[in-house]
């Protein structure tokens, strides 16, 4: 057990790991006709995506729908199968854990979320994403993190925000024996490689994160252990077997 000074740090990626869905995805079933226009999705998938979140509320604004309407559709958003124990049992055990999360949505859609399932903000000790606010009009507005040239993302790269966040906790005195890393996406990778051999990190079956960890080489695969999850009940094992 971590004492002292000594904790584990707990990193969630939020799409398709805290919650069961795309948050993006998630709102555009409010467009008319229940998607956006090809255009917007083709913007997206081309990696411009705040520039394709921003289209996209642009759309939503322009077709009657509300600020309010798209905070509530994210307040309806499924967590992902036994995520909010896992939330629970690091908030309950704070004195061994902290608990981050490094997501490439945006703060509106993130928060709403959080708020509206009961998660105990408390237990989130800091938020990396790219943010969000509500113009004088009523219109939701959606910019990056920062712009950054990295593969991962340019809105917000989680492999330059984690280890500046390990390196403020240790000028504080606080000294992480283990990162335990779970997230799905591409945009997770980057982070993953910088852990080391007392790190877990926890890729999500099924998605892009655990494809690419299964590309590596021997000689380029990553330092930190490897245990893919499903539900959040796998992920509350390991962060058990931290006690």
């Amino acid at each position: 057990m971590a004492t002292g000074k000594e904790k584990v740090l707990t990193v969630f990626d939020f799409d398709r790991t805290i919650i069961d869905c795309n948050s993006d995805d998630w709102v555009a079933t409010l467009c008319p006709g229940g998607e956006p226009p090809k255009e917007i999705w083709d913007k997206y998938r081309q990696g411009f995506f705040m520039e394709a979140a921003e289209d996209l509320l642009q759309h939503l604004h322009d077709n009657g729908v509300s600020s309010q309407d798209i905070l509530d559709v994210m307040t309806q958003a499924p967590y992902t199968d036994g995520m909010k124990d896992v939330l629970k049992f690091v908030g309950k055990n704070c004195d061994v854990f902290d608990c981050i999360i490094m997501s490439g949505t945006n703060e509106l859609f993130l928060e709403a979320a959080l708020k509206a399932d009961g998660v105990d903000r408390e237990v989130v000790g800091r938020t990396y994403t790219n943010y969000g606010h509500i113009d004088d009009k009523g219109r939701m507005h959606v910019k990056s993190y920062h712009n950054r040239p990295c593969s991962c993302s340019v809105d917000i790269c989680k492999g330059t925000l984690l280890p500046e966040y390990i390196k403020e906790k240790a000028q504080k005195g606080v000294e992480y024996t283990k990162v335990v890393y779970v997230g799905d996406g591409r945009n997770d990778f980057c982070p993953c490689k910088g852990l080391g051999c007392s790190d877990v990190v926890m890729p999500r079956k099924g998605y892009k994160l655990i494809e690419m960890i299964e590309q590596l080489t021997p000689e380029n695969k990553l330092d930190a252990k490897v245990i893919p999850w499903e539900q959040g009940s796998e992920v509350l094992a390991v962060l058990e077997s931290s006690l």
